[in-house]
């Protein structure tokens, strides 16, 4: 982008929110916003299909040539990432670990499959039936869809609906309260 173009320098271009812009590896020319790398490399991708670049294992938004893919990865920033993460590494004492007041309520240990004396089941007990939704729609005021049937089937069974409404409106009428 040409500073004519944008009616600023360069200076100005952090304050207009050009500060996050990176340099396309497929073609030089293109400066994109951070954000948006992801989107244009899927399509520049496409367009390039003849360059032998491969994705980065530690990020996937580096397209590098094939042959500086070792050195890259020796050398890619995002690796000290993968690094703690694999090798469980913290970069401070204090990262990980938050301070505890004196007056602090100790933790407690939670120890889970270790006491095997305890007898209780869940499945012995009450036997419930399983619910079935049809059987509560129809015993309800609800209203039900006829799906999967024929023609003289949604007919009658929208007879039986209205028969059932008209009947359960006697059945459930509201006291008004004094």
């Amino acid at each position: 982008m040409s500073r004519q173009l944008l009616g600023a320098d360069a200076s100005d271009l952090t304050q207009q929110g050009y500060e996050d812009v990176v340099q396309c590896p497929y073609e030089k020319a293109h400066q994109i916003m951070a954000f948006r790398m992801q989107t244009h490399l899927y399509k520049c991708r496409k367009n390039h299909k003849d360059l032998k670049y491969t994705k980065c294992p530690f990020n996937q938004l580096h397209d590098i040539p094939e042959q500086e893919l070792k050195i890259h990865m020796v050398n890619c920033p995002d690796r000290e990432t993968f690094d703690r993460y694999k090798y469980c590494i913290s970069t401070s004492s204090a990262a990980f670990a938050p301070e505890v007041e004196s007056n602090a309520v100790p933790s407690v240990q939670l120890t889970y499959g270790l006491n095997d004396e305890d007898n209780e089941t869940w499945d012995s007990g009450y036997k419930v039936r399983a619910y079935n939704p049809r059987a509560y729609a129809a015993r309800t005021n609800v209203i039900r869809k006829a799906t999967g049937m024929t023609p003289s089937e949604k007919r009658a069974f929208r007879e039986a609906e209205r028969q059932r409404f008209h009947e359960g409106g006697r059945r459930y009428k509201v006291q008004p309260s004094e």
